[in-house]
């Protein structure tokens, strides 16, 4: 046998090896996972607090809207449930995105549902939304991500450097940063009083 056929022969059977193990390698590979227009960061370790449930430190979520806009969540702990694992549920919250006005909108919580499918967000506790010199509180607030609005609900009092406004509902335009304040029942009235200088 020639070297040539010994050399041809040592490379059939290598490119024979390799293609087992890739296609053993490919068929072991249950699955994996892809996020666009999304990032996960974790700074610490994790850990497991009961059976299912993983509990991340220092997690931030990106996402844009079709024009770029990039809205960012951050949440001092997240737990993630086995069971519903689209959901990420965040403590110590603070979002935030620019307005086309190239202005800050933030939005402070104790707790938020954060839904990774449709990227919107459920606020809980201590709602705080600030653009500007605006500052809206709230018991309870939803950003809908396809429709780029917040509902806040419960208390909802709007304070700027000249007026204090109280409803029971407020929807906000993260585009257009238009405001809207509302009250359940038609008979109720918006409460609005002018701040003395």
């Amino acid at each position: 046998m020639t070297t040539r056929k010994k050399i041809n022969l040592i490379l059939f059977f290598g490119i024979l090896i390799f293609i087992s193990f890739y296609g053993y390698n490919i068929s072991e590979n249950k699955g994996s996972i892809e996020i666009k227009n999304e990032e996960l960061t974790v700074s610490q370790k994790t850990s497991n607090l009961e059976k299912g449930i993983i509990r991340f430190s220092d997690v931030e979520y990106k996402s844009s809207d079709e024009k770029g806009r990039v809205y960012t969540t951050r949440g001092k702990e997240a737990y993630l449930n086995e069971n519903q694992p689209d959901i990420v549920m965040l403590n110590d919250v603070f979002s935030f995105t620019r307005l086309k006005d190239g202005s800050q909108l933030s939005v402070k919580s104790d707790d938020a549902s954060y839904y990774k499918n449709t990227k919107n967000i459920k606020y809980y506790k201590n709602i705080t939304i600030k653009n500007k010199d605006i500052i809206i509180t709230a018991e309870m607030a939803d950003f809908e991500a396809k429709k780029n609005i917040i509902k806040l609900e419960n208390k909802v009092i709007l304070k700027d450097d000249k007026n204090t406004i109280k409803g029971d509902i407020a929807i906000l335009n993260t585009i257009t940063n238009d405001l809207q304040i509302l009250m359940k029942k038609k008979d109720n009235k918006v409460y609005g009083q002018q701040q003395k200088k």
